[in-house]
């Protein structure tokens, strides 16, 4: 790295309290003002950190129409990607001091995801995906003094066959699973403009093939659990056209029309 690149790294590294701020903001998903974050958060935006964060582009500042001369603060799209970065785990313990609301305001967005996706808590501390549970076999009641059962060689052949072919369609399913979601992501890196990028459903369904949407959607839903995947609604209704009503898959109790696929 050469001496430049090496300056202006560390020209954009973010302080631990400028990381937190950016990460707190994200919780409002809105802009929001001074006098909300003192109200709400304990703290303001202001002075060199403001000015830090809008230099960097992180964050826009200024006024909005109707409210006088009250400045509101949104972290921007850059913003968003360096906050999924800032997420990582550290390398040495942070330094500086941050409201405890900073915790309460990212635990409030835990639960409400936790609600919206039907999960428990320990999906989303666990730091590994728990074990997929198995279904015992089913043991079927045999019948009252029917004495001992007697299988005729053709029976035997039948039965055996039958077993196969339920064990064969349990690996074709899963077969097929792999598959899909192989090209759904592939679909996604095709599509998509750059890292972080959202792309719609309705552009990654046509280039599935003759995939049936009952199986993508299934696919979609397990992707969706995957820490490097996020399937949301559009928030913005009025934009939805009909192949974006047509394409949505059903997670929680919301149509999502949105994937994101990158690192976490």
């Amino acid at each position: 790295m050469t001496r430049d690149a090496a300056a202006n790294r560390d020209r954009s590294a973010l302080t631990d309290r400028e990381a937190a701020i950016l990460l707190v903001l994200l919780t409002q998903d809105q802009p929001v003002s001074n006098t909300v974050l003192k109200n709400t958060l304990g703290f303001t935006l202001t002075g060199a950190e403001r000015r830090r964060l809008n230099d960097l582009r992180l964050v826009e500042s200024g006024k909005v129409p109707g409210h006088g001369n009250v400045i509101f603060h949104e972290v921007t799209d850059a913003g968003w990607a360096r906050a999924q970065q800032e997420m990582a785990p550290r390398a040495t313990a942070p330094t500086g001091t941050v409201p405890s609301s900073f915790l309460f305001a990212i635990a409030a967005v835990i639960h409400r995801f936790v609600g919206r996706q039907r999960l428990a808590a320990g999906d989303v501390f666990r730091s590994e995906p728990p074990p997929v549970p198995t279904r015992p076999a089913a043991v079927p009641a045999a019948a009252p003094d029917s004495g001992p059962a007697v299988v005729a060689a053709g029976d035997r052949g039948t039965a055996t066959a039958t077993n196969g072919s339920a064990a064969d369609a349990a690996r074709t399913a899963a077969a097929s699973a792999e598959d899909l979601e192989l090209a759904i992501r592939a679909a996604y890196a095709r599509l998509a403009s750059g890292p972080f990028d959202w792309v719609r459903l309705a552009l990654v369904r046509p280039l599935l093939g003759d995939a049936a949407k009952p199986g993508v959607d299934r696919v979609l839903r397990q992707m969706a659990r995957q820490p490097d995947v996020r399937i949301v609604p559009d928030e913005d209704q009025k934009s939805l056209t009909a192949a974006d009503h047509a394409a949505a898959v059903r997670i929680g109790d919301h149509d999502s029309h949105l994937l994101l696929i990158g690192s976490a």
